[in-house]
């Protein structure tokens, strides 16, 4: 287990001590991935925490040069009780609802489920398809860099030992994109995926002018299926063409065979999630499971024991 313990209150606290500690060195927010993962021994030769939950502005969501901003301390709960990450990115608020319990979702940040970089974290997959982008700071200075080049491999990442990641920015949907998070478990919360999926298209009437397709939980990371995205533009969403399409995502990933499913399974049941995506995209029906009043806990105010701040602001 770790030696050193620091609680700081800024960021330069933060990064002057990844700076001296480097590999044997942490960050903790939540600290639901990380701690489990000491206690089984899966990150050898750590032994320095450096606990962020007391420095402000991490926990805000924003909305700026037309992309919203997630701090690093953004809770799954923050964004499943944000109408405007509803209103503007349903797939991550359907994502975010699937992660863990009410108590797990109240601890755990955004970041941290994308700094784990399992392929099976659900939070990964539409931030993926919204085009998402993470901010790495360090003493040294910031990088942006698109999640496809933040993913390495299979819990791998391209973040040095002496950066923390400060933010995590996307595009919203347009106003003619509709988009959908579905996941498949072994239980039907509390799981984790064996396969999940995010449809993201643009539509101009009923001819789909630009579509989105990541899968999550069939590869090392997570992937896009571009020739059936290709496929789907130009054309509306008859059956025949839902159906061809399912068939032609299935056959995309070679998923592994694992603990939670056999790869023949993860085929057929991609099949089965990309039709249902496409289907709910084609009623208008993306939104119809997710729930009016999620379970909180926290009151009928959840949002502002956490301080939480939804800004837009306009640059002329």
């Amino acid at each position: 287990m770790w030696k050193n313990y620091y609680s700081v209150t800024t960021i330069d606290e933060a990064l002057n001590l990844l700076e001296q500690y480097q590999d044997r060195a942490r960050i903790v927010a939540g600290g639901t991935d990380i701690i489990i993962e000491l206690e089984r021994g899966r990150r050898q030769g750590i032994d320095t925490l450096i606990d962020i939950t007391r420095v402000p502005g991490l926990n805000t969501i924003t909305t700026h040069n037309n992309q919203i901003h997630m701090g690093a301390l953004v809770t799954h709960n923050q964004v499943v009780d944000s109408q405007h990450i509803i209103n503007n990115a349903l797939p991550l608020a359907q994502a975010c609802w699937e992660v863990g319990a009410p108590q797990i979702r109240n601890r755990a940040t955004v970041a941290g489920n994308l700094i784990t970089a399992s392929p099976a974290n659900d939070t990964i997959t539409p931030l993926w398809a919204l085009g998402a982008s993470v901010t790495l700071q360090s003493t040294s200075g910031e990088r942006v860099i698109p999640l496809p080049e933040f993913y390495t491999g299979i819990r791998e990442t391209a973040m040095r030992p002496d950066e923390m990641m400060r933010e995590i920015s996307f595009n919203p949907l347009g106003e003619n994109e509709r988009g959908v998070f579905l996941k498949l478990g072994l239980r039907r919360a509390q799981a984790i995926a064996v396969i999940n999926v995010c449809v993201i298209l643009a539509f101009d009437g009923d001819v789909i002018t630009g579509a989105r397709i990541a899968l999550g939980s069939v590869a090392p990371t997570i992937v896009r299926v571009p020739e059936s995205e290709a496929f789907l533009r130009g054309k509306t969403l008859s059956d025949d063409v839902i159906r061809q399409t399912a068939v032609e995502v299935s056959q995309y990933p070679r998923p592994i065979d694992d603990v939670r499913g056999t790869a023949v399974y993860r085929t057929e049941m991609l099949k089965m999630l990309t039709a249902r995506a496409l289907r709910q995209l084609r009623d208008k029906a993306q939104g119809a499971s997710f729930p009016q009043r999620p379970a909180m806990l926290w009151g009928d105010n959840a949002s502002s024991s956490l301080q939480m701040a939804i800004r837009h602001e306009d640059d002329a």
